[in-house]
């Protein structure tokens, strides 16, 4: 096994060669000078980080901006990562903060965008509507489940997204968030409960509106 210290040009190595070292041995070249290993590490974790901050921030460009600032501040913290945890880990936790941040910069602006996008709804309304009908019913749904989460605290919002956007296991919510994992259940426990709330509004209204003649 190779030592994770052990010096590999990556300007010699071959393609196949780079991609297979391990996220420690890429950190010990960007250390000793090796900048290009880091664009390795940026290629390996930029996808996901972006969704883990489109699913709190539901907005393409903050998310972008999140992205590229998760990265810089990894570079530039580098030094100081001491592989307690995985280096995906370490970058989620900093992606979560970014996101944050961009959350307090907006406050008096949701956290969802109001453009349709491509993942599965909470709920799915069921029924024998018409195409139409049935594609209007579950963008209403959808719109209420969003203005029903703008109603979460911070920490309820992250981890909410994170479950049911992102479908992080609980264990792992708790280990970003340097949270205890009773911590973490509480906290979407309450906010599972609060959304449900605001939609049982939603839910009376469109069968009030289904019982119209």
């Amino acid at each position: 096994m190779r030592n994770v210290q052990d010096n590999v040009n990556l300007s010699h190595a071959r393609p196949r060669e780079i991609r297979a070292l391990t996220d420690p041995e890429l950190i010990a070249q960007v250390l000793a000078g090796e900048s290009a290993a880091y664009g390795l590490l940026v290629e390996r974790y930029q996808r996901k980080i972006y969704r883990v901050a489109f699913a709190i921030l539901r907005d393409e460009g903050e998310a972008d901006g999140v992205t590229q600032d998760t990265f810089v501040q990894a570079y530039s913290s580098l030094g100081r990562f001491e592989g307690r945890s995985e280096l995906e880990t370490w970058l989620t936790r900093i992606a979560i903060n970014r996101s944050r941040d961009y959350i307090r910069k907006r406050k008096l602006v949701s956290i969802f965008s109001s453009r349709e996008n491509d993942r599965k709804p909470l709920l799915e309304p069921v029924d024998g509507r018409p195409g139409p009908e049935r594609e209007l019913l579950a963008h209403e749904l959808r719109s209420a489940i969003e203005r029903a989460v703008e109603t979460l605290s911070a920490q309820q919002k992250v981890i909410f997204c994170m479950r049911h956007f992102e479908d992080y296991p609980l264990p792992e919510i708790a280990e970003i968030l340097g949270l205890r994992d009773g911590t973490v259940r509480a906290h979407l426990f309450r906010a599972i409960h609060k959304v449900r709330r605001e939609l049982s509004g939603w839910v009376a209204g469109a069968g009030a509106e289904d019982e119209r003649p």
